[in-house]
This record gives C-alpha cells, structure tokens and sequence, in this order.
C-alpha cells in the first residue's frame, strides 16, 4: 500500500473554493495569533503562581500575582477562540493528516477537551481565591491548572508531529500485525520542539510586562515604582526567555533529517537569528524605548516559527507525493467574498471597535467618557453588523429558494 495515493485518495472530493496557497497563508497568519496568547497564558500563568508564594517578599509580588492570574484567565479564552481558524484552515489542505493523527490518538484528542475544562476550572479556582491575603493552599488550584496546560500542549503537539510521519501510521495502527483501535497512546513526541515553543512562554510574559508597565503609566493610581518593578521584572524575564529558547531551537535544526534538507534552510537559520536578536535587543533595552515595541519584535519571532513550521511540514510530507498546490480547486467567488467581508469587516471593524474600546477605557482612571472617533468605529461597527447579516441571510435565502422552487 502506497501511503502517499492513501493520502491524496482522503482528499475532500469536492476540492477547494480557492487556491489552496491562500489557505496555507491564512493557516500561518491566524496561528501566530493562537500561539501568541497560548505563550502569553502559559507564561502569566507560571509567573502569577510564583508571584503568590513570593507575596510575603513586598506587596508589589501580591499585586503582580493578581493582574497576572485576570491574565491568564482571560488568555485561555482567547487562545481557544483565536486556535478555530488555524484548526480549520489546516483541515482544508491537510485533513487527512489530521484526521488520521486524531483517530491514532482518539482517546488523547478527546481527553484534550477535557482536561482543558478542568485545568480552566482550577484557574477560575485560583483567581477568585487570589486575593489580598489570600491562604497558601490556594495556589495548589493553580499548580493543578498549570500541569493540565502543559499537558494540552503536549497533547497538541504530539498530534500534530505524528501528522509528519505517515509512514509509521501502519505501525501504529496494527503493531505487530495487531490492529489497536483504542487510541491510547501518544505515539511520536519531538521532546526539542515541544520544549522549544513552550520555553517561549518565558520570554512572552516578559515582554507583556514591558509593555503592562507602558500602558498604565498614564493612571495616576498606579504608582510609578510599581510599572519600573514592573517593566524590570519583564526585561530580566525576556533577556533570560529569548537566550533559554535559543537552546531547544538548536537542538531541534541539527535533529532534522538530513535528507530533507531543513538543517541548513535559511528559514530554520532565520528563526534562530531572530531569537538571538531579541536577546540582544532585550539586554540592552532602556527605559526610553517604546513599551509595545519588544511585543512587536516577539510577534515577529512567532510569524517566523509560523513559517518555519510550515516548511518543516512541507518537507516531511514532500516524499509521499502529498502537494497541497494539486488540490482540486473549484472557484467559488460568493463564498469567498462573504469570508472575506467577514473577515476584514467583521473581524476588522468589529474587533478594532473592541479593542479600541477596552484600550483606551483601560488608560483612563475612574468612569470613560468615549471619544468622538471612538463613538463614531461604534456605530460603523453596529452598522457593518447589521449589514453583514442581511447578506448573510439574504445570499441564503436566495440559494434555498433557487434549490427548492427553480
């Protein structure tokens, strides 16, 4: 059995509504997003719990636990929310890869869900306990919901390596020549990626406190030592994040089969490169630089890992045959415009609407009174609702009565 014609056998027969090299951008595009706040949460996360066992240490370790801990509860929201798209964008142009990865490790896919709800729980625990002289053993909610999240992530992660390696399907399907239909077992973990993209949870938290300390500077409720042991406390953190993850990253360039080539791709080379700048940059980084630069620079490292993972993929899939450019494609320009109104409209306008909104209320002590122009995106942003799901009902309707009575 030729694994590679199994592979393009499993394709959705129907193809795709457009070129498939635009849904492998959009995948590479909508994951930078994910991944950043699955590095901002993991990384708040661990910091607010070391934050809350340091309390006794100065008031300030107190107040930084608190914030951190509303961080992380609010960053799982969105990492989930923000990791729909790539998910399906990947099912698009490589379903059977993931389909097959899943169905391998069923029980570990299902559990996924479940261990994400109760390691979300446990925060949710943690922060309504996490307060002004809060007891100590509330921080063991916390400890719980922090191993449940690096668990999810090696989950994920182990997941998405085995859709790599389709030629060990079979083994592992039927090991031994015995079919094992449980899905028990997570079959290829990359010990050096996962910790690599974990390990820059460090360097995350590090650069949002640079920019935390930035962004309330303006409130004259919070004091100015409190944002410079602030932004301190993140620059040792993102100095010392960016140098620890160089390690891993270097171990997983020269692990890469030689055959393929990807130890010596200039993307691979390229991501280690902007590692060791950031490291730089952090190190020498002073108090007149723009606190959301470093957050800038960090979203640059992510577009880079986006990338190079992508290739990394492409090249391990590349021997069997399997070429996400010969999908069928069967043009479908409704559709395609109605996503990308949404996207740019909706998501564009609405989310900007938003995040305006929480932006510039957050900056202003006491009651916010919004400005005209941000008065003026809230009415746009009703009225591109509006619109949007009139044409949504509209182009529906049209294709139900076309179906059904022409």
């Amino acid at each position: 059995m030729d694994i590679g014609t199994v592979m393009n056998t499993m394709r959705d027969p129907a193809g795709v509504p457009a070129h498939p090299v635009l849904f492998q951008g959009l995948m590479i595009l909508t994951w930078v997003f994910h991944i950043a706040f699955v590095h901002l949460t993991m990384g708040a996360a661990a910091l607010a719990i070391y934050a809350f066992h340091r309390r006794d240490k100065g008031e300030y370790w107190e107040r930084l636990s608190m914030a951190l801990t509303k961080v992380a509860k609010v960053g799982v929201s969105l990492l989930i929310v923000l990791g729909v798209a790539p998910l399906l964008f990947t099912q698009v142009i490589y379903d059977p890869q993931w389909y097959a990865s899943n169905v391998l490790s069923g029980r570990w896919a299902i559990g996924f869900i479940f261990t994400l709800i109760i390691g979300y729980c446990c925060w949710f625990t943690f922060y309504y306990a996490n307060h002004e002289g809060a007891k100590k053993h509330a921080g063991v909610y916390a400890w719980i919901a922090l191993a449940l999240f690096f668990l999810d992530g090696l989950i994920m992660h182990a997941l998405s390596y085995q859709a790599l390696l389709p030629d060990q399907w079979m083994n592992w399907y039927a090991p031994g020549g015995i079919v094992d239909t449980s899905g028990s077992a997570l079959h290829a973990i990359q010990w050096p990626r996962y910790i690599f993209i974990m390990s820059l949870s460090l360097p995350a938290v590090g650069v949002f406190l640079i920019a935390y300390a930035h962004y309330f500077a303006s409130r004259a409720d919070r004091e100015q030592e409190y944002q410079a042991f602030a932004r301190a406390l993140g620059q040792r953190l993102a100095t010392w994040g960016f140098g620890v993850s160089l390690v891993p990253m270097l171990v997983w360039q020269f692990i890469q089969p030689s055959a393929s080539g990807l130890m010596l791709h200039p993307v691979g080379w390229l991501l280690v490169a902007a590692l060791a700048a950031m490291l730089v940059w952090m190190k020498r980084l002073t108090a007149a630089t723009h606190g959301y630069l470093p957050v800038l620079g960090g979203l640059g490292v992510l577009a880079v890992l986006a990338l190079w993972r992508e290739v990394v993929r492409v090249a391990h899939l590349k021997p069997f045959g399997y070429d996400i450019t010969t999908y069928t494609v069967h043009v479908d320009w409704p559709s395609t415009l109605l996503f990308f109104s949404t996207f740019v409209g909706v998501g564009g306008l609405v989310g900007g609407f938003y995040l305006t909104l929480l932006y510039r209320s957050g900056r202003v002590q006491g009651l916010y009174t919004a400005e005209r122009s941000v008065a003026r995106l809230g009415t746009a942003a009703v009225a591109i609702l509006v619109i949007w799901i009139a044409v949504f009902l509209a182009y529906g309707i049209t294709i139900w009565v076309r179906n059904s009575f022409v």
